[in-house]
């Protein structure tokens, strides 16, 4: 039975990142379609459409977005704090502005 499942699947095949970067400039800059590319390299489709989709998005990215990124979430844990105070104090005021029992 283990032997019949197995027959069926392949290998997973390792790229390096010299391979996958070139088999994406081969669809992204010279124009060659993507199942054309992966017949050629004797690889899926899949993983070629997988990886130009990859590289597209990453070159959307404007340069230093990861530095905006770090950023921003800097300042949105500086804001929560912030919040968090101003919610203590609101608090705070409520109680020793009412009026004591004596």
């Amino acid at each position: 039975m283990e032997a019949e499942k197995s027959a069926g699947k392949r290998p997973r095949t390792k790229y390096d990142a010299a391979f996958r970067s070139e088999a994406v400039r081969r669809v992204n800059q010279d124009g060659q379609m993507a199942a054309r590319v992966a017949q050629a390299l004797g690889m899926s489709e899949a993983v070629l459409g997988k990886w130009v989709r990859a590289a597209r998005a990453q070159a959307v990215r404007p340069v230093g977005s990861e530095a905006l990124e770090q950023e921003n979430k800097q300042l949105r844990a500086q804001l929560a704090r912030a919040e968090m105070e101003r919610d203590i104090l609101k608090k705070a005021l409520t109680i020793f502005s009412q009026p004591t029992g004596r």
